[in-house]
């Protein structure tokens, strides 16, 4: 009898503790867009606050943005926003990084990250996944084996991390998407890929 009631307790909370933590979640995240868009919408709008005005406004922004970029002259002015902003010291490098990620993590065919990797890292002995971004830039003294460039995603935000470059021959490339290595980066280890590698 008691073991019945220990696993229907162990039940419900693996069922209610995983539903409340992501309820919680995206609550937060819906107060924090709604908090943050309110902060640069003119006073005339504010008068009409309600709770989810920021984040109604900031999804029909981005809607509206999409849009616009699907035509050619949308296209065209984005391109010039884009390459404007990324001129700006410091300012670019952070946007320019972080649209990177996005781009990887949200278009499936996107191409910034060449291939998900495997390198010691931080230390001998201990091992982290990572992606290939290249070659490190020319003005780089060479060295006497080729480098490569590689991301290290931090857990479980992989919009930041760091950026290292390892020689080629300590690189191993894995058998898997660069979206399915996100997956394991972002789910902790936990959510694996769905077939074993042959």
């Amino acid at each position: 009898m008691m073991k019945k009631f220990q696993r229907a307790f162990v039940t419900g909370v693996l069922v209610l503790v995983p539903l409340f933590i992501t309820i919680n979640i995206f609550r937060w995240f819906i107060e924090a867009v709604d908090d943050v868009a309110k902060l640069y919408l003119p006073a005339f709008i504010l008068k009409l606050d309600f709770p989810g005005l920021g984040l109604v406004i900031a999804v029909v922004l981005i809607m509206l943005i999409g849009v616009l970029a699907q035509n050619f002259a949308g296209e065209w002015l984005l391109n010039v926003f884009d390459s404007a902003l990324r001129r700006i010291k410091f300012i670019g490098g952070i946007y320019g990084a972080i649209r990177k990620v996005l781009e990887t993590i949200f278009t499936p065919g996107s191409n910034r990250f060449s291939a998900a990797v495997l390198l010691e890292f931080p230390r001998k002995g201990m091992y982290s996944i990572g992606f290939r971004t290249g070659k490190p830039d020319p003005k780089i003294p060479a060295q006497a084996e080729s480098l490569v460039n590689v991301f290290v995603p931090l857990t479980p935000n992989p919009t930041s991390g760091f950026y290292v470059m390892v020689p080629e021959s300590e690189v191993t490339p894995l058998p898997i998407s660069v979206q399915e290595a996100f997956k394991l980066v972002i789910s902790l280890g936990i959510v694996t890929t769905e077939e074993a590698p042959k």
